[in-house]
This record gives C-alpha cells, structure tokens and sequence, in this order.
C-alpha cells in the first residue's frame, strides 16, 4: 500500500489546476468520478468541502489492503480524507490500495498523478510495511522503489 501525505509544514496542501474556476470544477469533478465512488453533492470552487470517499476498485490495477485495515473497527481507514476549499486540496488521509512490488502500481500512480487536478510529487509518498509487532508502519519507500515513482510520477 501506499499512502500520499504532504510534510506538515505543507498544512495548506496542493494549489489546484487550472485556475479558472469553471474548469477546475470540470477537472476536479471528472477526476473523483473516475476514481472514486461517487460523489454527492459535485465539488463546487465557490465552498470548502470536507470529503471522504471510497476507492473505486475497478479503477485500480490491484488492490492490496493490509490485514489491519480489512478488521470491520477499521473500515473507515480505507476511506480517503480530503479537504477542498475554492483553490487548494488538504490531504487528511490518502492511502491508495495498491502493491509496491507490482509493476502495474506504478504504471497506475503514474497515470493517476497525470491526471490529478493538482501536482504530486513522488517524495510524499510512503510505503505500508508490516513491523515487528504484526501492526502497520508507514515508511519512506526504499531506494528501489523511489526509483520507480520517479519514473512513472513526474
């Protein structure tokens, strides 16, 4: 699994693209359409929203929760957390459900930060690993796979 989370001093998160607000509403509206359940009511520029959505499995090439999440007191853990409000998008909590180790991922997070109405950067993103105690950490990827993001994430 992977997971999406912009340093703290990032409070404010990611600006939105474009700028024209009509578009930007098209382009935010269409990309939670494409990969998320969807979405009532459609995100409008003019207020800040709070939302939380379900992946749209069929969007992804793989899915790979981790045993943790999949216990039913930790369902909500699958749900993405965002903020929107009229120009920027806050990242509560971003964990996409895919596999490090399938070449498909990547060629998936790629497409996806392509059309993502805001630009991603592949050094915010972590990788799930299960520690020693059986639970789940959240670690910078290793050599290997920052290799990887940063051939498919530009």
């Amino acid at each position: 699994m992977f997971s999406y989370r912009p340093p703290k001093s990032s409070c404010w998160g990611h600006a939105l693209r474009p700028k024209d607000p009509l578009k930007v509403k098209q382009k935010v509206n269409a990309f939670f359409e494409t990969y998320f359940e969807r979405l009532e009511p459609e995100w409008d520029p003019t207020r800040q929203m709070t939302l939380t959505l379900d992946w749209k499995v069929s969007a992804l090439p793989n899915v790979d929760w981790s045993a943790e999440y999949l216990k039913p007191e930790n369902e909500k853990w699958q749900r993405t957390l965002l903020i929107l409000t009229g120009d920027r998008i806050m990242f509560m909590m971003f964990v996409i459900p895919i596999s490090p180790d399938e070449p498909s991922s990547y060629e998936f997070l790629g497409k996806f930060c392509a059309e993502a109405p805001f630009k991603m950067s592949p050094k915010h993103f972590k990788v799930g690993i299960i520690g020693k105690a059986g639970k789940l950490a959240w670690r910078y990827p290793d050599a290997n796979i920052v290799a990887r993001l940063g051939e498919f994430v530009v």
